[in-house]
């Protein structure tokens, strides 16, 4: 009998592309009603309203045919005008319209990485990196941030794990899960590795709008040497709370983006996403402002909340919407915890093996809930610690 499941059928590198850490405890999730969802990164807010009336006014225009391959013109001239306030001249040409930002992560990697090649990844990282390499047929090389001092990079690890194959960083700024802001002085340090190695930079700068306690936003890219060897990817998803609309992008010199879309994989979002798109980033801003301001209230209010509860620590986030507690001394794995948790008081977090392996004894959770609803949540995580201590 013919089996469509047979290894025959299936590309040799999905069957080995390994589960993630938390795949158990999102099945268990699935099977479960009223689970309080901390794990993704969903915003608990609606989109804008003049982005929703920007695209009903598209499609009452009829404006639902093909769009340009790469984007709009008018979309691509935003997002390029939008990222010059990092001290970036780019131009609209190098800009390319994807369906979401995995699209772009996944193009941006496949288009520059060889298999064999190795890709650094400063842990903990934003699992959808450690797949793309695997899925490339390339070596993953985590080097770890110092959590001590905070998260930061330290540059002497860095140098010590290039080799010859060594061929992209992988740089999330502000970094999920550790929701680290990098300085100038640190982006100035991977800058002159890259350039003395001969290397690229994926900068992924979807969280670039939340930044806490006066922090400013540095993109690689503005230092000297290092346009041509930045990829720039981006949502709206995060920014604009857009996350089921599809629409992210990436920026890259123009030979590079030239060669980047040579990859076959229908890049276009609809075009009435695109023309809202426009409308996000033209403005008003102030509801992404006030996003904003309710995610740093929320980080105030959960930051010393859960490090109140005896064997957790949580490190305070400079930027992005998570937070990414130490539990190590509960003397409990990650997945175990988070997988008790659900069971127990039907939250789900996510294990902090997800983000490599220095992510052990951690769990990520989102601030993706009231002040309110996040006060209760973290009674029950007291609650459940003080059961499992007991």
């Amino acid at each position: 009998m013919w089996n469509i499941m047979s290894e025959r059928y299936i590309e040799k590198r999905l069957s080995s592309i390994k589960a993630r850490s938390h795949s158990r405890v999102l099945s268990i999730a699935k099977g479960m009603d009223g689970v309080i969802n901390l794990s993704g990164g969903d915003p608990d807010f609606d989109t804008p309203g003049h982005i929703t009336e920007a695209l009903k006014e598209a499609i009452a225009g009829g404006k639902t045919h093909y769009p340009p391959t790469h984007g709009l013109p008018s979309l691509r001239g935003a997002i390029a005008e939008y990222h010059g306030k990092h001290a970036v001249d780019w131009e609209a040409g190098e800009v390319t319209i994807t369906a979401g930002s995995g699209v772009s992560l996944f193009a941006s990697t496949m288009g520059t990485v060889n298999p064999g090649e190795e890709v650094i990844l400063l842990e903990p990282y934003y699992m959808r990196y450690s797949n793309l390499v695997e899925y490339i047929g390339a070596r993953e090389v985590g080097v770890p941030l110092n959590e001590t001092n905070g998260y930061r990079l330290d540059l002497e690890a860095l140098k010590e794990n290039l080799s010859g194959k060594t061929k992209l960083i992988i740089l999330c700024n502000p970094n999920n899960p550790s929701g680290t802001v990098f300085t100038k002085e640190e982006m100035k340090g991977i800058a002159d590795v890259a350039i003395d190695e001969d290397l690229l930079v994926l900068s992924d700068e979807v969280y670039c709008e939340f930044l806490w306690d006066g922090r400013e936003h540095t993109t690689i890219a503005s230092l000297p040497g290092m346009r041509e060897r930045t990829i720039i990817s981006s949502s709206f998803s995060k920014t604009f709370a857009m996350t089921g609309w599809r629409l992210g992008y990436f920026i890259a010199e123009k030979s590079l983006t030239s060669n980047i879309r040579k990859i076959p994989l229908g890049y276009r979002t609809n075009i009435f996403v695109q023309i809202a798109g426009v409308a996000a980033m033209r403005g008003p801003w102030e509801p992404v402002n006030a996003m904003a301001e309710e995610y740093d209230r929320r980080r105030k209010y959960m930051v010393p909340r859960l490090s109140a509860i005896e064997g957790i620590n949580c490190h305070n986030s400079e930027g992005s919407y998570f937070l990414f507690p130490n539990i190590e001394d509960l003397g409990i794995g990650s997945e175990e915890f988070c997988e008790s948790l659900l069971r127990e008081k039907k939250i789900l977090a996510r294990p902090g093996t997800t983000f490599g392996n220095t992510g052990e004894g951690h769990i990520r959770i989102s601030l993706t809930k009231s002040i309110e609803d996040l006060d209760e949540i973290a009674q029950s995580i007291e609650d459940h610690v003080r059961m499992t201590i007991d």
